[in-house]
């Protein structure tokens, strides 16, 4: 019709006459071939408007539709195929003519393809005219659904149209839409929150995209729902083979009692879901398992993800034991993973990197297609760290090792194209806000109360011993040389060789490691640091007495044996070397290889252990005076005591105690119960009991129990080391006490979301009706800090010392400050931490909390929205009077994988793409592509008129200029072939 324009409008009528490839006798049938038509249609539209961008002479098809002009029917008694086009002329002397053949009433039917038809004039058109209104009469009139399909392609769209379309394509390209199993028939996603379902949906999207996907909401937030949703989808509902590795303290606790609870049939007969804990993958036992997993496996969920940040040793070419991380490597190849982790970013982007490697099976290129045109990932990992290094922190002295785990650098890293095409990341005060808003209820957070300092002196406990480390500490190799693990600073032949100066590195960063972790175990208790001291000392001992071969060497290290043997007996009769807790380890295992004998013709083997034995010395010293030291000395220990015998809460309710080595929770656990408290209980890595009986005593009702049913079992006081600092709900205790100084933000996180957690408002009611003493204190969260005020600069200068580190610690929080650059400010450091820990809410999610609210408001907005066809075009009065500026939102397409395969050619849709929005400035011709900056241009009410000045040809100029950009910038990156081009969704002139 349109190549017909300016000539059907002389026509007194047109009538179509259609039918359907096969019969539609029902009227469901009937129904789908009308939609199957109208879609035809539509699709004929959506093509124009690539050439005809305002679709000139479309308006002039709906009035004639409108007044009866063009009328159209659809035969469907039967299977209907006939192709004729009949004209009457208006002069009798003219007549009339037909056409008759194969060509269809379309433009290539008509123009281009080669067809067969027989021109017919005279008396038969009669005959064929009495045919046409037999089956006239017989058809359905269909002119009101053409109708509608012109119209929702021309009218005259809202601003507030646009808007809503706009966001709802932006977020579209990030979340998968659920499908009628997750509405009708899942068991977990009607109990998701609305943020919940969205970030499956996220996730789903990711990782059909990239082979995979991070949940990394923060700490309480409720990952394991998602998590339990993802093991429902593959397994239960497209029947794949799911491997979940979870951490060993939360196995039985959480997930296996969540999958029983809420997925029984997983655990019935021959389940398609096998859990592991994250240390199966080093036991020989679970071998045979684990190469199932690598035959069969479909997919891979990984919870507390960022324990395989660090890559270890890969166990080629005699190099030691195989890590996890790459055991875990070797199993996920072809697979679909998913990585749960409130903290992907421990230290470094490396972190990061390292576990999206597991997945991208270190192809450096893998995201060189889809939408992002990264060809090298670890090139684009360490530019994106310089960026943001330079960008928060300025220029820094080069010894410091700068950690990028600040609110800063998380907000910034939201923004990133590649974060955001892996990762689904909602801060709690998004959460709060978006359960607030979509109205399920009261927002169950506990309210958290300002941390208290608990004060003690470590001059006053230590006394001589503080100065012995202190002046052990400030030598010129500060407290010990440990040249036992950095063997390459002895090293006698090419220092400048690029694999010695690595090993070089790695172990110097070993030595720096060694010597805090001292530094740390002194400041936590006497006890961890007088284990850590035996602990080394034996460790050296064992390696001199390997490399120990000349009669002199032999000779100096049995005189050190002799000096010191009523030492040596004492605590070897002690049996302290029997422990193998990882709480304990002076450094993580996978950044230290077991230390093979030295040859002497390439180390300087007679220096190191000369060096050695001085190390034995200063260790020796330490135990002596430690050996003094008795309990009754430990005023921190007094402290601790103190508080939950004398404060009115801690003396009675549940209180959890976090240090972060086993020793200290080990040595105060036992103190506490010789001091009369009790229920009182710790556990560690080394615990050999049943961990989940212990967390069910000590949160009966968060894990499924109740005090009834625990009797007498049930634990008040619970000693822990950071093995219960994650993924478990011990939300039964309100209050919380840190023994030592955490010194990382991240794990002071990890630990204060073991009670500040999403509360459940059922069993809420059940622990106050059982305890109604605790009444006030539900719903509030309150954690004491165990800091030494007056000794925090000797021990801050003492770790600088070792770490080279400049560091500033809050006196009122006990963790590093935010940017290392201000005087200690107590206001600030809370005012940052509650920023950190609640999460500063990025300009996406106030973003997807303005769509809430519009599909809030407007009941059905989603269903409306979508049934917009692409290109709708509005206008609105500009926010900044004068400026003309132009909005557009496109998809950009990417290679369809999935749609490849299945046809068998290259192709790329805009389903695997994403969407991205545009504004142009017509005077500057600048184009911003910042969704949440260019929203407040567009933003509208339904009220908001329509105003639309700019000319037609001037806008399809710049609609044209516009996917240029597209085409030089994006399209170019992602080396899309040519003909490919994004789809217009929505766009509006701006006066």
């Amino acid at each position: 019709m349109l190549a017909l324009d300016g000539e059907w409008q002389k026509l007194d009528g047109i009538r179509i006459l259609m039918g359907d490839e096969v019969s539609r006798r029902t009227k469901r049938a009937f129904e789908a071939a009308l939609s199957s038509a109208t879609s035809v249609l539509d699709g004929s539209l959506e093509s124009e408007k690539q050439k005809n961008h305002f679709l000139r002479g479309v308006s002039a098809i709906v009035e004639a539709l409108q007044s009866g002009k063009i009328k159209c029917r659809v035969y469907r008694k039967d299977k209907f195929h006939a192709k004729a086009y009949i004209t009457h002329a208006r002069m009798e002397v003219v007549g009339s003519s037909a056409l008759v053949g194969s060509s269809n009433f379309t433009f290539p039917g008509l123009t281009e393809n080669i067809e067969l038809n027989v021109q017919i004039t005279g008396t038969p058109v009669s005959v064929l005219q009495e045919w046409y209104e037999e089956h006239w009469d017989e058809a359905e009139d269909v002119t009101p659904e053409i109708l509608k399909t012109f119209e929702r392609h021309v009218r005259a769209y809202l601003p507030f149209e646009v808007y809503t379309r706009s966001l709802q394509q932006y977020f579209l390209g990030h979340e998968e839409t659920a499908s009628e199993w997750e509405k009708d028939s899942s068991r977990i996603f009607p109990v998701l929150a609305r943020y919940q379902q969205d970030g499956y949906g996220g996730l789903l999207k990711r990782a059909e995209k990239y082979g995979g996907a991070f949940l990394c909401d923060g700490v309480g937030l409720g990952k394991t729902f998602i998590g339990l949703m993802l093991i429902e989808r593959f397994a239960v509902h497209e029947k794949k083979n799911v491997a979940l590795f979870v951490p060993k303290s939360a196995k039985k606790p959480v997930w296996e009692r969540e999958l029983r609870k809420r997925l029984p049939d997983v655990f019935k007969g021959y389940s398609r879901l096998k859990i592991f804990s994250h240390t199966d993958l080093m036991r020989k036992s679970e071998q045979e398992e684990l190469d199932r997993v690598a035959e069969e496996a479909d997919v891979i969920i990984i919870d507390e993800a960022h324990h395989f940040r660090n890559t270890g040793t890969k166990g080629d070419e005699g190099e030691g034991r195989k890590s996890r991380y790459w055991r875990l490597y070797d199993l996920a190849k072809g697979k679909q993973m998913f990585l749960l982790t409130a903290t992907p970013i421990n230290n470094r982007l490396t972190d990061f990197q390292h576990m999206v490697e597991l997945f991208t099976q270190h192809q450096a290129d893998h995201f060189s297609g889809g939408t992002l045109g990264i060809h090298s990932l670890p090139g684009y990992i360490r530019q994106l760290e310089k960026k943001i290094e330079a960008e928060i922190f300025g220029h820094r002295p080069d010894q410091e090792e700068l950690e990028l785990n600040t609110p800063d650098v998380a907000l910034r890293l939201s923004a990133d194209p590649l974060f955001d095409a892996l990762v689904v990341q909602r801060s709690r005060s998004y959460v709060k806000e978006s359960m607030k808003r979509e109205g399920d209820g009261e927002v169950m957070f506990p309210e958290p109360r300002k941390p208290t300092v608990a004060e003690y002196s470590v001059r006053q406990t230590y006394g001589k011993l503080l100065d012995m480390v202190a002046e052990a500490f400030h030598k010129r190799d500060p407290l010990f040389v440990l040249g036992i693990y950095n063997p390459y600073a002895y090293y006698k032949g090419d220092s400048e060789n690029v694999a010695t100066a690595l090993e070089r590195g790695r172990l110097k960063q070993v030595v720096a490691l060694i010597r805090t972790s001292f530094l740390k175990r002194f400041e936590s208790s006497a006890e961890a640091f007088k284990q850590s001291c035996w602990r080394l000392l034996m460790k050296m001992l064992a390696w001199m007495e390997v490399h120990c071969e000349t009669d002199h060497e032999k000779a100096q290290l049995n005189r050190w044996k002799r000096k010191h043997a009523k030492l040596l007996d004492h605590n070897l009769d002690r049996g302290l070397f029997d422990d193998d807790e990882a709480e304990d380890d002076l450094i993580p295992p996978e950044l230290l290889e077991t230390v093979n004998k030295l040859p002497r013709d390439e180390f300087k083997v007679d220096e190191i252990i000369d060096h050695t034995l001085a190390d034995l010395e200063q260790v020796a010293d330490f135990l002596y005076e430690l050996e003094k030291f008795k309990p009754s000395q430990d005023l921190k220990l007094k402290k601790l005591i103190q508080m939950l015998t004398k404060d009115p809460v801690l003396s009675k309710h549940k209180v959890l105690i976090f240090s972060e080595f086993g020793d200290t929770a080990r040595y105060v656990a036992e103190q506490l119960k010789e001091a009369g408290i009790e229920g009182v209980d710790q556990i560690d890595s080394g615990t050999k009991g049943d961990r989940a009986t212990i967390i069910q005593r000590f949160a009966p009702y968060y894990n499924e129990s109740s005090s009834a049913e625990q009797g007498g079992k049930e634990i008040r006081v619970l000693v822990s080391t950071d093995v219960l600092s994650e993924g478990l709900n011990l939300q039964d205790a309100t209050r919380l006490i840190n023994y030592d100084l955490h010194w990382n933000p991240v794990r002071l996180m990890q630990r204060i979301g073991r009670v500040d957690r999403r509360m459940n408002p059922d069993i809420e009611a059940r622990i106050v009706a059982d305890h109604p003493d605790q009444k006030e204190l539900r719903g509030t969260v309150a954690y004491w800090n165990f800091l030494p005020p007056d000794d925090l600069d000797e021990l801050l200068r003492l770790y600088g010392k070792v770490a080279h580190k400049t560091l500033r610690i809050s006196k009122t929080l006990g963790i590093e400050g935010r940017q290392l650059l201000r005087e200690d400010d107590d206001y600030e450091d809370l005012r940052n931490f509650s920023e950190q820990y609640e999460g500063q809410r990025s300009p996406d999610e106030d973003l997807h909390l303005e769509w809430q609210d519009l599909l809030k408001a407007n009941p059905g907005l989603d269903e409306t929205v979508s049934a917009y066809p692409n290109g709708i075009f509005s206008g609105k009065q500009n926010l900044k009077p004068g400026t003309q500026q132009v909005f557009f939102c496109y998809a950009r397409p990417a290679h369809d994988k999935a749609a490849s395969e299945a046809s068998g050619e290259d192709m790329w849709t805009a389903e695997a793409g994403d969407v991205q929005w545009y504004l142009y400035d017509v005077a500057s011709q600048e184009i911003r592509e910042d969704a949440p900056m260019i929203v407040g241009a567009i933003r509208s009410t339904p009220e908001a008129p329509r105003v639309t000045q700019m000319e037609e040809v001037k806008l399809s100029d710049i609609r044209i200029a516009v996917e240029k950009h597209i085409a030089k910038t994006f399209l170019r990156k992602v080396q899309a072939p040519l003909g490919v081009k994004p789809v217009l969704k929505a766009w509006m002139e701006l006066n």
